[in-house]
């Protein structure tokens, strides 16, 4: 099926805006959704049977690590979109801690001219801000990402007066909110020994110092990054309560794994911040229910087999290919509606970073969409880290193709499907 080709998808159920399942079928027409054909009167030229299948929207990953430039052994950017329409993924935001670190305007171009040529998806860039140095804004950014605690050459942002400096410049920041400061050096304890909880409390109190010294106007809207559980949910509650614009984004790891898992399993699951507790697990799940979690994101951050396999793994953990049928497993399951879902994977975070379309599937938006289908994800990994993160989870669908503005981008469909 080609970019210029228009089609006509029948026999397919599909998840509309308000979490109903609808069975109409859909024209799709110069890479828009109709539900009627073309005023033209054109015929199009193909039709895909979704017999079976389910139509869910194209999800937003807010948070992926694909490595390049700089790194692309890891993942690069053509794999990892690839990976990512695997996962329904139709739009990534990158996360800018690369070789060398996308810190500055310059710095940023060069990386979109880079996805420009590469990209499989839609994808926006963020923009490393760091400790030292002019603060210079790039334009059409997701926002600044501030680490308080060392990702790259870069150093990392620790004082209250140059995260209000930071605030004051941009107007989205997305927080890693462990502080150096009380990290330790690994020496044979456990990760999340290492990492622990006081990190995230004290990084917690310098944001939110730095952001209520500012006067209303002046502050940015914040957006907590991979929340692992108790802390840094009721410090969201608190800051929410209060109505700043703060949002909150966690990750299937936190939700599926514990610190139990990472003991068991070793270097595949060291991520940062590190896996929690069970109850810290239990109460991500409250969160997720009562709305205090805003998206989801994959924190997809994958290192090579060698890598993690030696004797200073890195941290990170892939999953941007298993973000689709993750949620859609939930939604079927009711563990969360529908509408849930749709929230969850596209509408929250594109009304957080401010990303065109991802109104869901509606008349008159832009055919980007995935096609689900039942049995879980094939074992084979698109990701150049080579495993998942969650073999035990019981996923129920897989994706058997994803659309971008009407084109088919990745196809698992059967033969005869599209005639």
């Amino acid at each position: 099926m080609s970019e210029t080709n228009d089609f006509r998808l029948i026999n397919a159920r599909w998840v509309a805006i308000d979490g109903s399942v609808q069975s109409t079928p859909w024209h799709i027409v110069d890479g828009m959704l109709r539900l009627r054909q073309s005023v033209s009167g054109r015929s199009e030229t193909r039709t895909l049977d979704g017999e079976g299948a389910l139509l869910f929207p194209g999800l937003v990953d807010p948070h992926v690590h694909l490595r390049e430039p700089g790194q692309a052994y890891k993942e690069g950017i053509a794999n990892g979109t690839r990976a990512a329409l695997v996962g329904g993924v139709t739009t990534v935001l990158d996360m800018p801690n690369d070789r060398p670190p996308t810190t500055s305007p310059a710095r940023v171009a060069s990386k979109r001219r880079r996805f420009e040529g590469k990209s499989m998806t839609h994808f926006k860039l963020f923009q490393q801000a760091t400790m030292r140095g002019p603060i210079e804004v790039a334009p059409d950014i997701a926002g600044a990402k501030v680490y308080l605690a060392r990702s790259s050459v870069a150093t990392p942002v620790t004082t209250v007066a140059r995260l209000s400096r930071i605030f004051a410049a941009f107007p989205v920041v997305a927080l890693h909110a462990e502080h150096q400061k009380h990290l330790a050096a690994r020496t044979g304890t456990p990760h999340h020994e290492c990492r622990p909880i006081t990190a995230l409390t004290a990084g917690l109190d310098i944001i939110e110092r730095a952001y209520r010294g500012l006067a209303p106007g002046r502050r940015p809207r914040l957006v907590l990054c991979h929340v692992t559980g108790i802390a840094e949910l009721e410090w969201l509650r608190r800051m929410k309560g209060e109505h700043f614009d703060i949002w909150g984004e966690t990750c299937p790891h936190y939700l599926l794994l514990t610190q139990n898992d990472a003991a068991s399993r070793g270097a595949n699951l060291q991520v940062n911040p590190p896996l929690r507790t069970l109850a810290d697990q239990a109460a991500l799940w409250e969160g997720l229910a009562d709305g205090t979690i805003d998206f989801l994101a994959t924190d997809h951050a994958p290192h090579s087999p060698v890598e993690k396999a030696s004797t200073q793994p890195p941290s990170g953990v892939p999953g941007v290919e298993w973000l689709g049928p993750f949620l859609v497993t939930l939604a079927k399951t009711r563990r969360i509606t529908w509408r849930r879902a749709i929230e969850l994977g596209c509408l929250k975070a594109a009304s957080c970073y401010g990303l065109p379309g991802h109104r869901g599937l509606q008349e008159g938006e832009a055919a980007t969409m995935a096609l689900y289908r039942s049995g879980p994800p094939t074992r084979r990994v698109v990701s150049k880290a080579g495993y998942c993160p969650y073999p035990a989870f019981d996923f129920a669908v897989h994706v058997a193709a994803t659309f971008v503005d009407g084109e088919i981008r990745h196809n698992n469909l059967a033969t005869g499907a599209i005639r």
